[in-house]
């Protein structure tokens, strides 16, 4: 049987189970992606950035912890 994997919310601290997209206590998205969207001209970006980071290290966008004001 598979262990489950766990991460935290940057702001309330409640553990949620990995697969979880956002906090069920507070509502903050609990992983960091890039918000590029797609155009045109770019076909997005959708990386998985580390919790710390302000902004993507694919291609330099404000990432979602950055744009929901959690740094």
């Amino acid at each position: 049987m598979a262990e489950k994997e766990f991460q935290q919310c940057v702001r309330c601290k409640y553990v949620a189970d990995k697969e979880e997209r956002y906090c069920i206590k507070c509502g903050a998205p609990l992983k960091n992606r890039c918000t590029k969207e797609k155009t045109l001209m770019h076909k997005g970006c959708s990386k998985v950035n580390k919790a710390d980071a302000k902004f993507c290290a694919d291609c330099g966008t404000a990432t979602t912890f950055n744009e929901w004001g959690l740094l």
